[in-house]
């Protein structure tokens, strides 16, 4: 017997069969989304990778993946080091392990010369784990540039750490105290560095964020822990 439109059956079975189809939508386009996706997020990688070791020559802010990847492989060396900062020879960043004690490094070159080093930085934030790239100057001492370009901080307050206004504070910091010849964490200030800080010991600090002390202080801390992983490579590079 056919069942009648004004059913309740008849509209149950029209919103299931509705449901089922877009479901198998969704899926597929989410599918065929996916390389798309992955190829954006490399291309993301990347791009901040080239924005923390400030290229001599910017990318315009629009670059697609094309000079992105084409800028990437003609200046951007990438390499893998072990615990004692000793590069593993003909290992890349893509194949290191889970649980493996080797880091990624990607070197920034000009006309054949070292300009600067870059590696990945993350931990934890007020409400968030944030990512970025820490990029230091060839001396092993100096702050060349700074990134963070994925996180989930507080809009207008903790958020504030991926504008440049923020991440141009770094550049120029120090993280060698070359006197004493000591590592010296490089600390983000509750409020303005020259209101709070001798001014012989100014290169060491940052700016803060006016009302995001926590995600500060969390900025700090995941900068202070990754120097530490690197500084077996950056001793070796450290010229006296």
């Amino acid at each position: 017997m056919p069942i009648k439109k004004e059913s309740h059956l008849y509209t149950f079975g029209f919103a299931l069969v509705i449901c089922v189809a877009c479901s198998f939508f969704l899926a597929a386009v989410s599918e065929g989304l996916k390389s798309r996706k992955e190829l954006n997020m490399v291309q993301d990688v990347k791009k901040n990778i080239l924005k923390a070791v400030a290229l001599k020559n910017p990318l315009p802010s629009r670059s697609g993946p094309r000079e992105v990847l084409h800028v990437f492989q003609e200046k951007i060396e990438e390499a893998v080091i072990d615990a004692q900062g000793r590069f593993i020879a003909g290992k890349k960043p893509d194949a290191i392990q889970e649980g493996e004690e080797a880091y990624p490094l990607y070197i920034y070159r000009e006309q054949g010369a070292v300009v600067a080093y870059a590696f990945p930085v993350d931990g934890k934030g007020l409400w968030s784990t944030i990512y970025g790239y820490l990029a230091i100057e060839a001396d092993g001492q100096t702050v060349r540039g700074v990134t963070f370009y994925k996180h989930g901080e507080t809009p207008g307050l903790g958020a504030e750490i991926e504008k440049d206004w923020f991440q141009d504070n770094f550049k120029g910091k120090k993280i060698w105290d070359a006197a004493a010849r000591d590592r010296v964490p490089l600390t983000v200030v509750k409020g303005r560095v020259k209101d709070n800080i001798p001014a012989g010991r100014q290169s060491f600090y940052v700016d803060g964020i006016s009302g995001a002390t926590m995600t500060c202080q969390g900025v700090s801390e995941i900068l202070d822990r990754w120097l530490k992983v690197y500084e077996p490579f950056l001793k070796t590079i450290r010229k006296f």
